[in-house]
């Protein structure tokens, strides 16, 4: 989670977007919702309007309000055709909104309508439909997907410095002396070490600390197998294959930055920039607002489509400053280790973490929306004509 320099901002962002007809943002933003149920919702009603197949495959938990929970398959398409796009939403829970938004759009505008006849679309709503409807970025367990990719049978990625600054961290209070210890504590790390350096140790990964940020596992998680075998179901025939996987809380407000995870220097990578327009960032060579990472969920894709042609991004949407945006995270994590979620500073706590994470307004919706668009068609595009 490093901060996009404006020295490295992709060439074609030149500022907020210019603002949209009002008539447009109202359009895009009925296709967003306000929690996961409406969210759920909204997306099986738009993929039966486009009549698309859809299998969910159901969470063994439920939602704040007792309701059900599931990952959700739509599929436009079949197993004969030779390439395949698949979508993903909430691989970090409350990113959710993003996500969900973009794909009920992509339906109900006739995007997916306009996919190549040798093309499926494959649309994964709620990779953690449980951080989704709990308004957490990680799910049951306190994982975070994008850290469970690894190889669980063996020793884990190292992360020594992170014992540290755990403590810090995980403070025993939010609103007291403990807290304000702990962050001057930080600030003298920040000193010490540079404040890239603290951004490192805490976003990379870490699997030592099951109440801690940035925690991997120590094993594969619910969503983890399930987002396997829809691959295997989904994308492992294929010829050729492409994941955009959606995000948010990075970068510049409503931009969707489109990433790719390994250095500029991975032939998966020059493809990409050749279908993207050159736009694509990479955390390898300090062009990405995301810091390189440890387990991320294209990992899957190498696993269970061996065969296809890959090409695997996420597209990254800026929400809030970086640093509001990981205080919100650390006191969601600080909340269920050592607060109450019922109370008022527990509400106060989760109406911020929704915050950071979702721009709740009709320009970032359609921003949202529009990029969507946009990156699905070059998809398309490079799919059939690489």
């Amino acid at each position: 989670m490093t901060v996009l320099r404006a020295e490295n901002y992709p060439k074609n962002y030149l500022g907020p977007r210019t603002a949209i007809q009002d008539g447009a943002a109202m359009t895009s933003s009925a296709y967003f919702a306000t929690d996961y149920q409406e969210a759920r919702g909204k997306f099986l009603d738009a993929a039966k309007s486009a009549s698309m197949a859809v299998t969910s495959h159901p969470h063994p938990g439920k939602g704040p309000d007792g309701g059900a929970l599931a990952m959700d398959v739509a599929v436009a398409g079949d197993a004969s055709c030779p390439n395949a796009l698949i979508c993903t939403s909430a691989t970090h829970g409350v990113e959710g909104f993003c996500g969900s938004g973009a794909m009920v759009g992509l339906m109900r505008e006739g995007v997916v309508a306009e996919r190549p006849a040798d093309t499926a679309v494959v649309l994964v709503h709620a990779h953690n439909p449980h951080g989704f409807a709990h308004l957490r970025r990680t799910n049951e367990d306190n994982i975070d997907l994008n850290r469970n990719f690894v190889d669980h049978s063996g020793a884990h990625p190292a992360n020594p410095d992170y014992a540290e600054v755990h403590p810090w961290l995980v403070p025993a209070d939010w609103d007291g002396p403990a807290r304000e210890a702990a962050d001057a504590a930080i600030g003298g790390y920040v000193a010490a070490h540079g404040e890239e350096a603290y951004q490192k140790v805490v976003s990379m990964g870490q699997y030592s600390h099951a109440d801690g940020l940035f925690y991997g596992g120590v094993a594969p998680s619910w969503s983890n197998r399930t987002w396997r075998a829809v691959l295997r179901e989904q994308g492992a025939a294929r010829k050729r294959l492409c994941v955009i996987d959606y995000h948010t809380g990075l970068g510049p407000r409503g931009y969707g930055e489109i990433q790719f995870e390994r250095g500029p220097e991975d032939p998966e990578f020059l493809r990409a920039q050749r279908w993207y327009n050159g736009e694509v960032t990479s955390p390898e060579d300090g062009t990405s607002s995301s810091a390189a990472v440890t387990g991320y969920m294209a990992v899957a894709a190498i696993d269970e489509a061996p065969k296809p042609e890959r090409t695997c991004i996420a597209i990254e949407y800026g929400t809030l400053p970086w640093e509001t945006v990981l205080a919100s995270v650390r006191a969601d994590n600080w909340l269920y280790a050592k607060g109450e979620v019922n109370s008022p500073l527990g509400r106060d706590i989760k109406s911020a973490i929704r915050d950071a994470f979702y721009g709740d307004d009709d320009q970032w919706k359609a921003d949202v929306y529009n990029r969507a668009a946009e990156v699905t068609r070059w998809s398309y595009a490079g799919l059939t004509g690489g």
